[in-house]
This record gives C-alpha cells, structure tokens and sequence, in this order.
C-alpha cells in the first residue's frame, strides 16, 4: 500500500535484509555531527522510492558526548540513498 509502513518480520536484530544494509552503509559512512547504531530495522514504505525505516542509537559529536535513540529512515530512489530529514525523531535521550 502506497505510503503506509510494511513492518519486518524479523529473526533477532543481526537478521537485517540485504537492501537495508545496503542502504544503512551507503548513507552511514558520509554523516558528520553524528554518528548512528542501527538497533532495529523496522520496515519499509514505499513511496517516492523506498524508505527503510530503523531505530537507531545517535551519538552527537559534542563535548561530553550525547547519545540518545531516535527512528530515522533512508529513502532510496533510482539508485541514491538519502536520509529523510524529517525521520530523525528522538525516541529515547
């Protein structure tokens, strides 16, 4: 169904399908400010291509650190990964 999210049944959370983590590394590697842990991948939406939706653990580049869990998703269209700025939500600070 166009635009709602299908969730992932999942084997235990090393279990990640082969795109997500295809769409995980292509995006992951060229972050600054941050970095992330994806902990669980939740599911995809198809849309203007597709997300994949994870929960993540975010580590702010600041001093002390901060860490916090947020969702975040990584839309995929015609070959391009790009987060979706607007995913990033903070779940757990």
């Amino acid at each position: 169904m166009l635009g709602a999210i299908k969730l992932e049944n999942f084997e235990g959370l090393t279990a990640m399908p082969q795109k997500a983590a295809s769409a995980w590394a292509a995006v992951n590697a060229g972050i600054v400010g941050a970095s992330y842990k994806p902990l669980v991948f939740v599911g995809t939406q198809v849309v203007k291509g597709v997300n994949y939706w994870f929960i993540a653990e975010q580590t702010l580049v600041t001093h002390p650190p901060v860490r916090r869990i947020v969702t975040i998703a990584i839309n995929e269209f015609e070959g391009e990964y790009t987060i979706v700025p607007s995913s990033i939500e903070v779940v757990i600070s």
